[in-house]
């Protein structure tokens, strides 16, 4: 897989590609074969969306920060696919810096932070699913070569977890809590797809009387 490459003689750092790499299968498949309509498509009343401004830009219905809301809501796949972008560039940003190599602050921001990074495009959705997959993968790609430039002795260090719990917790931990993100966020849109399909397909709908016997999909079409 893409992520393992350029692994060798550094065992931790090739398990990290790995579990990332099958999240991020996960998430592919799962956002892969669905239109626009089913990133916005609500659940339920109430759900957490991303919404069109009069400006044109796509901003999510509460910021990251705001944990006022107990529970949360249900939230629709643009949401969800929202808080997985931002929530991981800002912390590549954070670990790694700007893709210009620009130097990280100790709160976490870089030197020269534009449009592009976590910190220009936070509070914003690209606005369609072939966009928003291009983004996700942009910021996998960018998390998987910083990842790639680090030893095992990396992991145990703090310097790229400064902002983490107060530097208590070395990278290795952030490392595996981005994974952690990526296969939690997979399992939830997964779920919101198959929900979908179920309300806006009828042939995945729950059917009663008798099952339809072989062949019946010959004649569905």
């Amino acid at each position: 897989m893409a992520g393992n490459s350029n692994t060798l003689g550094r065992p931790r750092i090739a398990l990290l590609h790995w579990q990332l790499d099958v999240a991020w299968s996960l998430l592919e498949v799962h956002l892969g074969d669905l239109d626009d309509s089913a990133y916005l498509w609500e659940p339920a009343p109430g759900a957490w969306t991303v919404r069109r401004r009069p400006d044109e830009r796509w901003t999510a219905d509460r910021p990251m920060t705001d944990l006022s809301v107990h529970p949360e809501p249900v939230r629709t796949i643009g949401w969800l696919t929202w808080r997985l972008g931002s929530w991981w560039a800002e912390t590549s940003v954070r670990c790694f810096g700007t893709e210009s190599g620009d130097r990280l602050h100790n709160d976490g921001t870089a030197d020269g932070a534009a449009e592009g990074t976590a910190e220009g495009t936070a509070g914003d959705w690209p606005g369609d699913g072939e966009s928003t997959l291009d983004w996700l993968r942009t910021i996998r790609t960018d998390w998987s070569r910083g990842l790639s430039t680090l030893d095992d002795a990396d992991l145990d260090s703090t310097a790229r977890a400064e902002w983490l719990q107060r530097g208590t917790r070395p990278f290795g931990y952030v490392a595996a809590w981005v994974n952690t993100e990526v296969t939690r966020y997979a399992a939830e849109i997964g779920l919101l797809a198959s929900l979908h399909r179920a309300a806006t397909d009828p042939w995945h709908r729950p059917r009663t009387g008798r099952r339809p016997g072989p062949g019946w999909h010959r004649h569905t079409a």
